[in-house]
């Protein structure tokens, strides 16, 4: 009984260390949307640039998975967002049967691995390690292209920036 009792304590400790430190990663992340800017389907930003991620996202990840609906009121509750200070992008959305896992892939960090997940109670088992193989298989193929498109986003942002 006495060890049992134990092992829910650090279970309980691990999981409020858990938390706290998801909570801290996505305040920091919220502050430093303050100047971001939504990608939408809007011309300036190319042909359907959002709607195009999404649906390549389903395509290849998940066909039910969620994207919050862009709210320029709200710029970090967007889907898809370019800081211009930093030159960084961020892509997120949830995964409704992995339990409403939360992803979220970042194109620029410290140690070039931005793709982070959040989830409570998710069941690993064949099919769910299927999904989230092609969760970071995605991730990898847009770092790559996001990263090779980088310099022309920049660009196009700061012409939106100067006018």
């Amino acid at each position: 009984m006495d060890k049992t009792r134990e092992i829910l304590e650090k279970i309980r400790t691990l999981q409020e260390s858990t938390s706290s430190s998801n909570k801290t990663i996505l305040k920091e992340e919220k502050e430093n949307t303050s100047n971001s800017i939504a990608i939408t389907d809007e011309p300036k930003f190319g042909q359907s640039v959002l709607t195009s991620q999404i649906q390549q996202f389903r395509s290849s990840v998940e066909s039910g998975a969620q994207f919050a609906k862009v709210n320029l009121d709200n710029v970090s509750e967007c889907p898809l967002i370019y800081m211009p200070e930093t030159g960084n992008l961020v892509f997120s959305g949830t995964i409704p049967c992995l339990n409403n896992l939360k992803w979220q892939f970042v194109l620029k960090t410290n140690t070039g691995n931005g793709c982070f997940l959040w989830a409570d109670g998710l069941i690993l088992n064949k099919e769910n390690m299927q999904i989230l193989n092609k969760l970071y298989g995605f991730y990898c193929n847009w770092r790559e292209d996001w990263q090779m498109e980088s310099a022309d986003l920049e660009r196009m942002v700061q012409n939106m920036l100067d006018k």
